[in-house]
């Protein structure tokens, strides 16, 4: 069918629409939290920092070695799943300081009017009715996806472009319109590598789907077109995607993916449940599950919600009901199939062992276009209507089954003892976790019901009844966005304390040294030493550099899950890493009452600073130290396994890698003339005193001149005798080293960091960094830019002379 002309006002309205909507819910949280939107989260203790540090760095910093997260990485490839190639980022990287902050709510409004904005232009292909294009623009900005997702604010930098880039690929395919979709790809692949993946995937199969419904006609030229525009597009974004892909190859976590049984069936049996659930009702709020919470409470921030506003799935439901043979059907049952197979869930989310439904955007999309076709086409929406009504039944059914809960005496005890077995009873009407939420989303499924039932009701006799659903469903989306955020906050316990020890504060230390700083208990404020300025030994991050995870491993035991944590009896930890001041929340009520008390051995209390007990590492050693011995990390292994209690094993490791440099057995031969393999009787009976004497005597041979920057770092040491200097830097690839103007090897050791070998006398070293891979990265993106730019003035000149013609 020929579609009718959308005009400029129309594409306006959704823009401002979605803009000021988003602007008014976020507005309550923002004047209770002094002018900064305050969320759940990762968005309060990742986001806010990462914008406040990355802005910081492209303006004052430089783009290199990165000091502020964990112990160092590289900038790009840290933050490119977060911001670093995000045109949202760019657009406030230029504000001073917190204005930055300020202007983060502004931008997550910006993101939700274009993503509203991209879905209208979309979905306007496929209906005659602009109204009906603008329920489902407004359903797509405001979806059960976005609400669960407003906590990781990066996701809204994709789904705001998913609809322009496949816009631009319908009108590539079934219009020849050439260089938008290729336009599009670089942008999104430049956004974020990990949604790009799924996009791709998608991609592919909605071409595919559409080539076999005849919705697409497949030609060679136009496949090798599509093939072209989308190198292209990846090409510009190669400044980011190569070393991104240089530093993921070589990352040990990656290797976590799902096999056998796990292919095929979830382990969690809430999730499938969650999914149907999220078809039905407002989502969870991402810290608790209404009905169905999953045994490890990762899943909870899966951003598992199918949740359209208003329709939610009544006109899904119609649409199926009357289009069985249609593309969009076929496509939706596939998508519905591959979320509930983790084998096929995982091709969205490059086959990682995790569960995510990061993806749903793209169905949640399609679902919108269902809906608003069915509008369009004018269906009976009783159909709809029932299935709705009958899933809102069922779940306040599942609500009301008994279930085995903790005692409430003996909720305090879990709290407190992992370990704790405790006592539980049957309590009626126990399955929901949070009956009030859940209740409300019951009332409000109720209310939608009833206004779709009005809508149907009155759509062949009133002309305007789709104009007034839709001011309808403005209105209900600004509440239950509203009341979704403030319940979130509740849930998260997020409150004036927060933000106290966090935003409003800002620690003051006299001290010229170079050190780094550390938090006893509560790391997940291990980000805002980014706001203060300071380097932290830990980080709230998903990826840093492989080498931070290597000696992580090595000294825990276990790998970081995506935060560094170093607790009071991991003080050894404190010398080996230039650690000097340790923050422990207090009460926040009482400055003279610590939230956690801690025994910091080697430590004294320096200050009581806003919400911190602030403690000083007596046993500090500066930046770059010598050590007389080394031991290899096998013959470290077995002496562990001899000798030393399991459980006592990792604390052992800490204390041993202040005395003595752990080497791999080559390096250790390599470098004997430099350092002595230590003495069996030096291995035993080390504990807090052996640790302090340990660290004096690393302190007597430490750098007496150290001084960072992005592009490295510099160091002076005099020395009695020629040996191995020690760095607590991590070893990535990217550096290299010269001593006194001469190039030397860079050791690591300690499993991932440092070492390099120095002469008697004096010693002038340079480490210089350079991004793996970002030369290569440049080239392809100016050649690709270079070609995207001609193809464009060819496609511009070969339409104008058609035009003549």
């Amino acid at each position: 069918m020929k579609l009718k002309k959308t005009g400029f006002f129309s594409y306006l309205s959704v823009l401002a629409a979605g803009f000021l909507m988003m602007l008014i819910i976020l507005i309550p949280n923002i004047i209770k939290n002094h002018g900064i939107f305050l969320y759940a989260g990762d968005y309060t203790f990742q986001q806010i920092p990462f914008y406040y540090h990355a802005a910081d760095t492209v303006k004052n910093l430089g783009i290199g070695w990165d000091w502020f997260t964990d112990l160092g990485s590289d900038f790009i490839t840290s933050y490119s799943y977060y911001l670093t190639g995000s045109i949202f980022f760019w657009m406030i990287s230029w504000l001073p300081g917190m204005a930055v902050v300020y202007a983060m709510p502004v931008m997550i409004a910006l993101k939700t009017a274009i993503g509203g904005l991209g879905a209208f232009a979309y979905i306007k292909r496929y209906v005659q009715n602009d109204d009906a294009a603008f329920v489902g623009a407004i359903m797509y900005a405001f979806s059960g996806f976005h609400m669960a997702s407003l906590v990781f604010n990066t996701f809204h930098d994709i789904t705001a472009l998913f609809p322009f880039l496949l816009l631009a690929f319908d009108l590539l395919v079934t219009e020849n319109k050439k260089s938008f979709f290729s336009l599009t790809v670089g942008i999104t692949a430049l956004t974020n590598y990990f949604f790009f993946v799924g996009i791709v995937v998608f991609v592919i199969m909605y071409y595919i789907v559409k080539c076999i419904k005849k919705e697409f006609t497949f030609t060679v030229k136009n496949f090798m077109l599509i093939v072209a525009e989308s190198i292209v597009g990846a090409g510009i974004a190669a400044i980011i995607l190569i070393p991104t892909f240089l530093a993921l190859i070589s990352a040990d976590r990656v290797g976590d993916t799902l096999y056998g049984i796990d292919l095929i069936s979830y382990s969690d049996n809430t999730i499938i449940p969650k999914i149907i659930q999220s078809m039905f009702l407002i989502p969870d709020p991402p810290s608790g599950a209404m009905l169905f919470l999953s045994s490890d409470n990762t899943h909870n921030w899966a951003s598992i919600s199918l949740y359209l506003p208003l329709f939610t799935i009544t006109g899904v439901a119609v649409y199926i009901k009357n289009n069985k043979k249609s593309w969009l059907t076929f496509l939706l049952l596939i998508l519905g199939v591959i979320a509930c197979v983790p084998g096929l869930n995982g091709i969205f989310s490059m086959m990682n062992v995790s569960y995510y439904a990061r993806w749903f955007y793209m169905p949640v999309l399609l679902m919108c276009l269902a809906t608003s076709r069915a509008i369009d086409s004018n269906y009976d929406f009783i159909p709809g209507i029932k299935i709705q009504a009958i899933g809102t039944v069922v779940l306040s059914l599942i609500s009301c089954l008994p279930d085995k809960v903790i005692k409430e005496s003996e909720k305090l005890n879990t709290l407190i003892d992992n370990n704790y077995n405790p006592e539980t009873e049957i309590r009626m009407f126990g399955i929901s976790k949070i009956p009030v939420v859940f209740w409300q989303c019951i009332a409000f499924s109720v209310i939608f019901l009833l206004f779709v039932f009005v809508y149907n009701h009155e759509k062949e006799k009133d002309k305007k009844i789709l104009k007034k659903i839709s001011a309808v469903m403005v209105s209900l989306v600004i509440v239950t966005y509203a009341i979704f955020i403030n319940n979130t906050v509740i849930q998260t316990q997020l409150d004036e304390k927060v933000y106290n020890s966090s935003i409003g504060f800002t620690p003051k230390i006299e001290d010229d040294d170079v050190f780094r700083i550390s938090h006893a208990n509560n790391n997940s404020m291990n980000n805002y030493s980014m706001l203060w300025g300071y380097m932290n030994a830990g980080c709230f991050h998903s990826v840093e550099s492989n080498e931070s995870d290597d000696f992580y491993y090595g000294v825990q035991g276990h790998r970081r899950m995506m935060n560094s944590q170093y607790k009071e009896e991991d003080y050894p930890v404190y010398g080996l890493l230039s650690v000097k001041y340790i923050f422990n929340l207090s009460t926040n009520d009482d400055l003279n009452v610590e939230f956690t008390n801690v025994n910091l051995k080697g430590c004294s209390l320096y200050d009581k600073q806003g919400p911190y007990y602030i403690y000083k590492n007596d046993n500090f050693i500066p930046m770059g130290f010598m050590y007389d011995y080394c031991i290899d990390d096998i013959t470290l292994e077995n002496y562990l396994d001899e000798n030393i209690l399991e459980e006592d094993r990792y604390q052992y490791k800490k204390l041993i890698m202040m005395r003595a440099l752990v080497l791999t057995e080559e390096d250790k031969e390599k470098y004997s003339a430099y350092i002595s393999d230590i003495p069996e009787e030096m291995l035993e009976l080390l504990d807090e005193n052996t640790y302090a004497g340990d660290c004096t005597d690393r302190s007597a041979q430490s750098c007496s001149y150290f001084e960072y920057n992005s592009k490295g770092y510099k160091a002076d040491i005099s020395c009695e005798k020629s040996g191995l200097l020690y760095f607590s830097v991590p070893c990535s690839e990217g550096w290299t080293a010269k001593v006194n103007g001469r190039t030397v090897d860079i050791i690591k050791a300690h499993y991932g960091l440092t070492a390099v070998p120095v002469e008697q006398g004096d010693n002038h070293i340079e480490f210089v960094y350079e991004t793996p891979g970002l030369r290569t990265g440049i080239i392809i993106s100016a050649v690709s830019c270079m070609v995207f730019l001609l193809y464009v003035i060819y496609v511009f000149l070969s339409r104008k002379t058609k035009s003549m013609l």
